[in-house]
């Protein structure tokens, strides 16, 4: 019957080194990937904050009406800095991407910035897809069964080299610290907590702070964790709707600042491309999110049942030290 047990008698060292680089390596992708979605959101935050809410945008249009210079020369220091102002504000509506070596407008921001982030978004489903299989995996294999376990074991049988675990606690505790440092979210007691001092019990052995503060510190820390994942989402859809809501507002760049409205070039057109790309972005992120999660749950999993080891070897050794005193 196939099942877990020839993966236990493959497994070496060397080979739950190799996994372990390998988790790593996707728990690095998974970072670099969320950081690079949140830098591509705050970029587009910046720049409509810039051309639709910032006080220069207010100011500029309160001054579409007259001129600023004359005959192509300014007369005074107000009118210098009048010019200079407004040719900052129009800079300040475009980024330049050195990576690409193009310059983003804010017009083109929630097209643009969306088809973006979901092109990044399928690359943190796949990564977070991949930490998921490869860390799980990883410990379901080395999640030594014990006789009490219902089912024999994680995968379904039971092994023992006489009295000697097949991975030992040493083992196990490695495995669980190297995959727990390099994850950016998993947390021991999903709270807020601090470790500030030498003495106190091990986050891994502590149980759950009870009580209302230990429901806001659990309701943050879930807050902050599933923040990253969705940040992309909610920035290009109130990027979208400052978009939207800038057609039917004056436009300084228009004769006379007058409002585009829903006539204007490709106002449906970019609507249809932004939510074609928008929807696909929403399910990939809450995907790589519930990957996430699964991964910590499976991570947590594993640390209870080696606490529960390690409670168990203390206390076995505790009788036994007395019986030598």
């Amino acid at each position: 019957m196939a099942g877990h047990l020839d993966d236990w008698i493959a497994e070496t060292a060397e080979s739950i080194t190799a996994r372990l680089e390998g988790a790593k390596e996707a728990q690095r992708q998974t970072r670099f990937t969320l950081g690079m979605m949140s830098v591509i959101s705050m970029m587009m935050l910046i720049l409509s904050y810039n051309a639709y809410l910032s006080f220069d945008s207010s100011w500029v249009l309160a001054r579409t009406a007259g001129s600023v210079v004359q005959n192509g020369q300014a007369t005074t220091v107000a009118d210098v800095l009048t010019q200079q102002a407004l040719l900052d504000w129009a800079a300040s509506r475009n980024a330049m991407i050195e990576l690409l070596g193009i310059r983003v407008s804010v017009d083109d921001a929630p097209v643009l910035g969306t088809i973006s982030l979901f092109v990044f978004s399928l690359w943190l489903l796949l990564v977070t897809r991949r930490e998921n299989h490869t860390v799980g995996s990883l410990l379901r294999d080395t999640d030594t069964p014990h006789p009490d376990d219902e089912s024999g074991g994680a995968g379904g049988s039971f092994i023992m080299s006489g009295a000697q675990d097949l991975y030992s606690n040493g083992q196990r505790w490695l495995i669980f610290h190297t995959i727990a440092a390099n994850n950016l979210f998993v947390t021991f007691d999903r709270s807020m907590s601090r470790i500030q001092s030498l003495r106190g019990a091990n986050r891994l052995l502590s149980a759950e702070v009870k009580g209302s503060k230990g429901i806001t510190g659990r309701l943050g820390l879930a807050f902050a964790r599933d923040f990253f994942f969705w940040f992309p989402v909610a920035a290009s859809a109130f990027v979208f709707y400052l978009d939207r809501r800038s057609y039917f507002q004056p436009d300084p760049f228009a004769p006379g600042a007058a409002i585009p409205g829903a006539g204007a070039p490709l106002f449906f057109e970019s609507m249809i491309v932004f939510f074609a790309c928008w929807i696909p972005l929403l399910a990939c992120c809450r995907g790589s999110a519930q990957y996430s999660r699964a991964t910590d749950n499976v991570l947590r999993d594993y640390g209870q049942r080696l606490q529960s080891d390690l409670l168990r070897r203390e206390s076995e050794a505790t009788p036994s030290a007395a019986i030598r005193r």
